[in-house]
């Protein structure tokens, strides 16, 4: 989770971009695209909120106003914890050339 809170040694314009190093060994790495799994838990999660943003009124009718705003926030929590790890461990990595790129691009 640290690598997805960090620079990894870039400027913040290329670490958004996709740039980050090697946990292991320092080589620099780009994200070019991300797996299945991300795009499935995508739109799980998309159809999940959209039928409970749906039906929030017959949930709140059973369970409470406090139970279904606790409900929610934990939902959205754990949606936002799982598509960040999600992402980090089925991120599509490409290795980059630092000489090259730092020849055509003066920011690095």
């Amino acid at each position: 989770m640290r690598y997805a809170f960090s620079l990894q040694g870039f400027p913040f314009s290329k670490s958004i971009q996709g740039y980050l190093k090697c946990q292991n060994c320092g080589t620099d790495l780009r994200i070019t695209g991300f797996g299945k799994q991300v795009w499935l838990l995508f739109t799980v999660t998309v159809i999940v909120l959209a039928m409970l943003a749906l039906f929030y009124r017959d949930l709140f009718s059973i369970i409470g106003f406090g139970a279904t705003a606790v409900y929610w926030v934990l939902l959205i929590f754990l949606v936002v914890y799982v598509f960040s790890y999600g992402m980090w461990k089925h991120a599509i990595l490409k290795q980059i050339d630092t000489d090259t790129t730092s020849k055509t691009d003066p920011s690095i």
